[in-house]
């Protein structure tokens, strides 16, 4: 027996032995031995144009032949001219050292490609952004290999840039033929602002890594400056097939860009961090800085021109609902992330008579089987956007925002959007920094086709709340198990609000901390339901109450009084408890 669990005990090293090799060998094989300087392809100067150069290193670097080192300042001037983004191979790594830098101005159009193409990795790149959208979207046509070609209508270079840039670079390289006897067919279009990245990923793209990045505007950069999309990720036809007018936009034919990476980030000066759809991917350890809405010099025209551009986010990703499933944002994790600002410019919606565009939210999500954990933002103009998803844990926030930064358009945290299925928000503190709140933090959610949303742990701060009834969202649908705690720092007041199914109760009580002079004091008790057939007290206090209503009662003794509501609805019931504390 002692000699077989040697034996066993000698395989079990051995197998681990090989698995270590097989780890070290996967990740030699990722990043190449043998390492080239660009300046082999490169002037080096920093002032005179690279990018012809630059594409070369690339296609050399591809199928794991080297590591190409970026080891100086680069510049690559693309402008409008969708002639001259770079596409990134198979097998390419690329790494930043010493005083590598890449200086990029693609306006409309991708500075770098990313296009059905694996096993990439991009390791502590140092980009600058040196250019700016205009105001207006309308710019009347696009470069072409250094020549403008004039366009009527709204034809922006990104629409250009999908029909004569990324369509015919596919058919090319990725042995995609796009047959043209059904009807016209171009790869697959996602809008306008997906294509205006400094990195877009589409297609069958997987297993990139993206590590140690900085990306970034000059200190001195307006807001009318900042980069548009940092990296964008969108569908589009697999390798190798015929696609006509006719091929079905599903998993069979077209795949979204999965196994991703993005790690140790930091972006400073941007409209959008990550915009599009993905699957499989981790987002950890980000840091935004500097953010804005697109504008002109003077800080007017917010949004551009009519409002073209869409409301930017430091994440926002979505897919198409409607479609197949294979192609959701699916295995999607973002943890580690600090969203600090500061915000440059006005929010792009002043209510009245000014149309809704949209606000400026840190995240905008819909996923399935996705989390975000560990996150932190003081964006003034919220926190998040829930679209539709299942399977989503939102846990561990810390989010500060400005209503009337919003003009009280907006709430500050929303569900714009339906169905919602198995959602749990927990562990998060969610503060409005305005000093009166009219608009209520948390947008409802009333689809009563919804299913199993929770929130466990919630906080939510203000210094007064001077809007209409209590600011409990409106939740529907089945298997709601809803608990909030807020606090109203002006008064000291507090409330708790429960929903459990079809029945929400909701009891405050000011101040929460009476007695301030002794062990004895009065507090004012305040309670709503909603759903609810009657109501009965427990704990500190007791009796029916009616399913509304308020009372004052006197709290003696000091420590923590715990008064609780009990409300019966139509097979649900509800209760929240409140804790007033004599001091």
């Amino acid at each position: 027996m002692k000699n077989a669990r040697l034996l066993l005990l000698a395989l079990m090293v051995t197998c681990a032995s090989a698995a270590g090799r097989g780890a070290v060998a996967a990740d030699a094989a990722r990043s190449p031995a043998l390492k080239r300087s660009i300046g082999g392809w490169v002037s080096c100067s920093g002032s005179s144009d690279d990018t012809a150069g630059v594409a070369r290193a690339f296609a050399a670097a591809r199928h794991a032949a080297f590591t190409l080192v970026v080891d100086c300042p680069v510049l690559l001037q693309s402008g409008m001219d969708i002639a001259r983004t770079i596409y990134i191979d198979d097998g390419t790594t690329v790494e930043f050292t010493g005083s590598g830098k890449f200086m990029v101005d693609n306006v409309m159009h991708p500075a770098f490609v990313i296009a059905g193409s694996k096993d990439v990795t991009l390791k502590s790149w140092n980009v600058e952004y040196v250019s700016g959208l205009p105001i207006d979207g309308d710019v009347r046509g696009y470069m072409r290999g250094g020549r403008f070609v004039t366009a009527s209508g709204r034809v922006q270079p990104a629409g250009a840039f999908n029909n004569f840039g990324i369509t015919p670079w596919l058919a090319a390289n990725r042995a995609i033929t796009f047959d043209q006897s059904q009807g016209s067919v171009t790869g697959i279009w996602r809008g306008g602002i997906i294509p205006m990245a400094v990195i877009w990923m589409t297609g069958d793209t997987s297993n990139v890594r993206v590590t140690g990045m900085r990306l970034y505007v000059a200190a001195s950069s307006g807001g009318d400056r900042f980069i548009p999309v940092a990296f964008s990720m969108s569908p589009n036809f697999k390798n190798n097939q015929t696609v006509t007018a006719k091929t079905p936009i599903t998993g069979q034919f077209v795949a979204v860009p999965h196994d991703l990476t993005f790690s140790d980030i930091v972006l400073d000066g941007t409209y959008m961090g990550w915009l599009g759809n993905a699957r499989d991917a981790l987002f950890q350890n980000i840091r935004s800085h500097r953010y804005a809405d697109l504008q002109d010099p003077s800080g007017n025209n917010v949004g551009g021109m009519g409002k073209w551009f869409a409301p930017p986010h430091l994440f926002y990703l979505n897919y198409m609902v409607a479609g197949d499933s294979a192609l959701f944002n699916s295995g999607v994790h973002i943890k580690d992330v600090v969203d600090d600002g500061p915000r440059i410019g006005a929010a792009r919606d002043k209510g009245g008579t000014d149309s809704i565009s949209g606000y400026a939210t840190s995240l905008k999500i819909g996923c399935v089987d996705c989390s975000v954990d560990n996150y932190k933002t003081t964006r003034p103009d919220g926190f998040l956007d829930v679209l539709p998803s299942d399977g989503l844990t939102v846990s561990n926030v810390d989010a500060t925002y400005d209503s009337t930064f919003l003009n009280n358009v907006f709430p500050g945290w929303r569900f714009p959007s339906s169905p919602y299925r198995n959602l749990v928000f927990k562990d998060i503190v969610f503060k409005d920094s305005a000093a009166s709140t009219i608009q209520a933090p948390i947008g409802g959610a009333t689809d009563p086709a919804n299913e199993n949303i929770v929130f466990s742990n919630v906080h939510i701060i203000m210094n007064r709340w001077s809007g209409k009834g209590l600011p409990v969202p409106n939740i529907l649908g089945h298997g709601i198990n809803a608990a909030l705690d807020y606090a109203f720092t002006a008064d000291a007041s507090h409330a708790a609000s429960v929903q459990k199914g079809s029945v929400t109760v909701t009891l405050s009580a000011t101040p929460a901390t009476p007695g301030a002079e002794g062990a004895e004091g009065a507090t004012m008790l305040r309670w709503t339901s909603r759903g609810a057939n009657s109501c009965a007290a427990a704990g500190a206090w007791s009796g029916a109450t009616g399913t509304s209503g308020s009372r004052t009662v006197n709290v003696s003794g000091a420590g923590d009084h715990d008064f609780t509501l009990n409300c019966q609805g139509t097979g649900d019931s509800a209760s929240a408890t409140l804790r007033v504390a004599v001091q």
